[in-house]
């Protein structure tokens, strides 16, 4: 009987112990892992999730409320400041934004045999101003009048604050060995390639051909515009420009 007694003692002592010993291990395996269950279903959409992220992250400019719209009409607000990056090997700065899409658009260029020049990117509304009082001032010794003279300039050079350079989204583009801005640039083979394929990288020809009663620029087909691939293609395919495009989808610019 005293056996029996001494042997139901020491089991339940055993059982009390591993019992709480197994209490202890699982409450701190729930401390330690609160979302098991979550970090389980996680684990199978694992393949699925950077894929939409990557998606999501390469979203930029794609829509029309990210678009921005800059000209005579509807000049930037004097605190608009981009995030600046330069272009290695050309000497300009231009958005962050832009910088890989354009860097590729050139390289793959420069795959097919040609050579371009970025003549100008980021333009600060301070220099957007001198120039436009250098072409002023140029032909009012020609003698145009000063309101002649401006009308006649800012056909080609916009006024301050209506540039599209000063976002760092547009760049002038040339060919290398022939960097004057004229007619003659549209027939070199680099333009006409930057024309044709532009849209892959997300740019358009933002002042077109026969468009000058909408952009009021004359055309120059130098000047592209990063706007998104989605808006690019869908611009240059239907060969329309971007007030176009932005007025075709009900974008209201206030």
């Amino acid at each position: 009987m005293r056996f029996r007694r001494t042997m139901t003692v020491i089991v339940g002592v055993f059982f009390l112990v591993f019992g709480w010993r197994t209490v202890t291990l699982a409450l701190h395996s729930l401390q330690n892992h609160p979302d098991s269950v979550s970090s389980r279903q996680e684990e199978r959409f694992a393949d699925v999730i950077p894929a939409y992220s990557a998606q999501k992250e390469n979203d930029i400019s794609d829509t029309a409320e990210e678009i921005i719209l800059v000209n005579k009409d509807h000049p930037l607000e004097d605190t608009y400041q981009p995030d600046l990056v330069k272009l290695r090997d050309y000497g300009v700065e231009v958005d962050r934004e832009i910088y890989d899409s354009l860097l590729s658009m050139l390289q793959d260029g420069e795959k097919e045999g040609l050579e371009f020049w970025v003549a100008s990117g980021y333009r600060s509304m301070e220099r957007q101003r001198e120039l436009l009082d250098e072409d002023i001032e140029a032909l009012m010794k020609k003698g145009s009048s000063p309101s002649e003279a401006y009308e006649e300039v800012v056909r080609e050079t916009m006024p301050v604050g209506c540039s599209e350079h000063a976002t760092g989204l547009a760049v002038d583009i040339v060919a290398k060995d022939y960097q004057i801005l004229d007619e003659k640039q549209a027939r070199t083979e680099e333009i006409q390639w930057l024309q044709d394929h532009c849209s892959r990288y997300g740019f358009i020809l933002r002042y077109p051909e026969d468009k000058e009663d909408i952009t009021k620029v004359s055309y120059e087909s130098w000047h592209f515009r990063y706007v998104g691939v989605t808006a690019a293609k869908e611009i240059m395919e239907k060969g329309i420009t971007l007030e176009e495009y932005l007025d075709r989808i009900d974008y209201s610019v206030e």
